[in-house]
């Protein structure tokens, strides 16, 4: 555990000296004054000056004192050093401490002053009761630090989730004696005292017995004219694709349908996510790709909702074209060019498991998928198909045979039934040819995608070599298209 103060403890050769003055001193006191005991040598009752003896004996109790404070540091040190976890906290040492000095004094008070101990302990009691009274709320403040921290509830930069009344997502940034310091999702700093930090409801996501992350409840309503199988559908692909392209969202999820209520469906996503992003942007990461599958799937978010069914998406090809032309190599083209594309494109179904694409065929196409899920495999050396990609809506596969004529480097299946827009090199011919320098574009489109993935290969490749392969690609495009070298 992180403690928030240092603890303090002499240097070892220091602190063994310190313990032996302590058996010097006494032989001294024998030697002197003929007692090893401060005690036997002083009587301070009824004097009104001090003598040697007097501060001799006075001093064998300071000194004994500061070698039994420093003997629990030495040994509570030695523990935690030795010790990774349940590690005693700087705080329960500094309580231990006061404690110590408190009852030596104490018991110096009543056997040099020879004063009844049964008086001077109820005098004590009345004095110390009338000062817990009075400072009851720090008391509490310091004993509750000291459970936190001898409980390892909390450490510095925890991620802990809060239930009931102020309930959310904190992260802890300061302990001290009195107060927890936490920083909220808008990053404000707020002090709780220790007494009602401890009575919270919270989870420490930081201490997980297994890694965890924050699970949070994203809630969303359709009109219920929609497909709710269809949706759930769709609301597993937005969760698989956040989790797939992003390291701070964990492989674990849930979908369902909560209730039907009023006419509309009420839909819930639970997800696992890196604690320190706060919800507002795992929430917005989540969102996202929610709309873009919904979008995709077919699925008017629109409270007067018009759903698209799989077998009438071929009246819809050009609004769908639209809506994912600009993630992938068609970026390059025009919004009216796209349009042109639309009167041309076909609209391809695609069965659960069907091959769409065979490794080796020549082809001159490319499939953008709109709906469903494809795998894209290779044959290893024993000849088994191993997944090496997943294609998800609004991206395109098989660009390459589209734009240079290359046999099909890979095998493309549908992992659920898919709906594709299939473009042909006869369909984006009359486009080059009247805008060839599309041709150029869409190759740097390409080549930047392409040393994207170099880069999370830790390969990457030099700007140079980018825009020679650029010019490379547009010369077979060219050859392929217009018989150009």
């Amino acid at each position: 555990m992180k403690l928030q103060y240092h603890i303090y403890s002499l240097p070892k050769i220091v602190y063994w000296l310190l313990v032996i003055s302590n058996i010097f001193y006494a032989t001294w006191l024998h030697i002197s004054f003929g007692s090893y005991l401060a005690w036997d040598i002083s009587d301070l009752a009824d004097k009104n000056t001090a003598l040697l003896e007097d501060i001799a004996a006075i001093f064998q109790f300071v000194l004994f004192a500061v070698t039994v404070d420093m003997s629990i540091r030495h040994f509570v040190v030695r523990f935690n050093h030795a010790t990774k976890d349940n590690q005693v906290p700087a705080i329960l040492v500094q309580a231990v401490t006061i404690i110590c000095y408190a009852v030596i004094g104490l018991f110096g008070f009543i056997v040099m002053y020879d004063h009844s101990a049964g008086q001077l302990l109820a005098a004590s009691g009345a004095i110390g009761f009338g000062l817990v009274y009075v400072l009851r709320e720090t008391i509490a403040d310091i004993v509750a630090c000291i459970q936190i921290q001898s409980d390892s509830l909390i450490s510095i930069g925890d991620q802990i989730q809060v239930r009931g009344e102020g309930s959310g997502y904190y992260e802890i940034v300061q302990m001290d004696r009195r107060m927890v310091t936490i920083k909220t999702d808008l990053e404000y700093a707020v002090r709780v005292p220790n007494r009602r930090f401890i009575n919270l409801d919270f989870i420490n996501l930081s201490k997980q017995l297994t890694k965890m992350g924050a699970r949070r409840v994203l809630e969303l309503d359709l009109d219920s004219g929609n497909d709710a199988d269809k949706a759930i559908e769709l609301l597993n692909q937005a969760a698989e694709y956040t989790i797939k392209n992003n390291p701070n969202f964990y492989p674990w999820y849930r979908t369902f349908l909560v209730k039907i209520n009023n006419g509309a469906y009420n839909f819930s996503l639970e997800y696992e996510c890196n604690p320190t992003i706060d919800p507002l942007h795992s929430n917005g990461i989540v969102n996202l790709a929610i709309a873009r599958f919904f979008k995709l799937g077919g699925i008017n978010m629109n409270s007067t909702v018009e759903v698209f069914k799989s077998s009438e998406i071929v009246d819809t090809i050009q609004g769908r074209l639209k809506d994912v032309y600009r993630l992938g190599v068609l970026k390059a083209l025009t919004l009216e060019q796209v349009t042109r594309l639309t009167d041309v494109a076909q609209i391809v179904n695609c069965r659960t498991n069907q091959l769409l694409i065979e490794k080796g065929h020549t082809a001159d196409s490319m499939y953008i998928l709109i709906e469903g899920g494809l795998e894209v495999t290779i044959p290893n050396d024993q000849g088994e198909q191993v997944v090496v990609a997943t294609i998800w809506p609004g991206e395109c596969v098989g660009e390459m045979s589209l734009l240079t004529g290359e046999p099909r480097s890979a095998n493309v299946r549908a992992k659920i039934n898919s709906t594709l827009i299939e473009i042909t090199k006869a369909d984006i011919a009359p486009i080059f040819e009247s805008h060839p320098e599309l041709i150029e574009e869409i190759s740097g489109v390409l080549e930047q995608r392409k040393a994207a993935n170099q880069l999370l290969l830790n390969k990457p490749l030099r700007p140079d070599d980018i825009k020679k392969n650029i010019k490379v690609l547009a010369k077979k495009i060219l050859g392929f298209f217009f018989n150009k070298g």
